[in-house]
């Protein structure tokens, strides 16, 4: 029977909510979101220019969402962006001395998270469970694909019926009938 509590999406949410609240709490101090963070640390992993589709895949941020942050962390001299001579559509990210020092500064604090997160697990069970996480995420492409084609719609089933409305005057209580003549009144 499928439970809430135990099941894997509520799971992985739980932990990634906490980590990612108590990473922010060491990060808000540097005027650092969670998303910015995970800007910064996308572009140090990647150590290239990377467009903003690219970013966006790395950092699971919608592109309206990501073109903001970019712009305000370009604001904030963290990023740089520019338009390459062969492509004046695309827009590339990269980072400014500033945010590479601070994506220096708090990649081992996120890599000390993960080593605490894993605390009991040895190294291979640790690489197991991230090539796992891996391989869901991938599995979701068929997921993904079962909602578009309407396929998912078959599991939930007819909605239960309503039933009629009812007008203003039936949504009164009754009336009691008035009690009969010598008749004791309840208290």
């Amino acid at each position: 029977m499928y439970r809430l509590s135990n099941s894997l999406p509520y799971l992985l949410a739980r932990l990634g909510v906490r980590m990612g609240d108590l990473f922010a709490q060491v990060i808000k101090k540097e005027g650092l979101t969670l998303p910015m963070y995970r800007v910064l640390a996308a572009l140090a992993e990647q150590d290239r220019p990377l467009r903003l589709g690219e970013l966006a895949a790395l950092t699971s941020a919608d592109m309206s969402t990501l073109s903001r942050l970019v712009a305000d962390m370009h604001r904030d001299g963290i990023l740089s962006r520019e338009r390459p001579e062969h492509d004046q559509r695309s827009l590339q990210v990269t980072l400014t001395p500033q945010g590479a020092a601070l994506a220096e500064r708090f990649m081992p604090v996120a890599a000390h998270y993960e080593d605490v997160a894993t605390g009991s697990l040895s190294a291979k069970d640790a690489a197991a469970l991230k090539a796992t996480l891996l391989q869901l995420y991938a599995n979701l492409d068929e997921l993904e694909r079962e909602v578009d084609a309407g396929d998912i719609e078959k599991l939930i089933g007819p909605a239960p019926r309503k039933r009629p409305e009812q007008s203003p005057k039936e949504r009164l209580p009754k009336e009691r009938p008035p009690p009969k003549r010598g008749a004791k009144a309840s208290k």
